[in-house]
């Protein structure tokens, strides 16, 4: 199993908990490599006290793949694994009735399970937007 970060979970980049309201955060994976069964692309960092309120997310120019989305403490909180088509443009999932708060620093991963045939272009998108509650801090 491979683990690759995208853009808006990089090292570098901080989790926003100090700000009050709304946060967006844009993130992109360049596929550069194959993907194989079981890579989980580590996509956004979510900071402690954050609810998401919004997410949308899509693949393009890569096979068709099966994935779900979650974070380090449901693997598919956001999306069941589910076969996606290459070039399928930004999908949301509908089940953000509800938004979970995080208790901890956290990290919105893509988990691929299957991969229809290997290629070596192709990006992995994901938008997020999350609300910080002052009180939860």
């Amino acid at each position: 199993m491979a683990t690759y970060t995208a853009s808006g979970a990089q090292v570098t980049v901080q989790p926003k908990g100090l700000r009050v309201g709304l946060v967006a955060v844009r993130s992109v994976y360049s596929q550069d490599v194959s993907i194989s069964i079981n890579t989980n692309i580590n996509m956004v960092k979510v900071p402690a006290g954050a609810s998401v309120v919004y997410m949308s997310y899509g693949i393009l120019g890569v096979a068709d793949a099966t994935l779900g989305i979650g974070d380090g403490v449901a693997a598919q909180r956001y999306r069941s694994m589910a076969t996606y088509s290459a070039g399928l443009g930004m999908l949301s999932p509908t089940i953000i009735t509800a938004p979970y708060t995080y208790s901890a620093d956290d990290t919105i991963v893509m988990r691929v399970s299957l991969v229809s045939g290997a290629t070596l272009a192709g990006a992995y998108y994901m938008n997020v937007i999350f609300s910080m509650d002052h009180d939860a801090r």
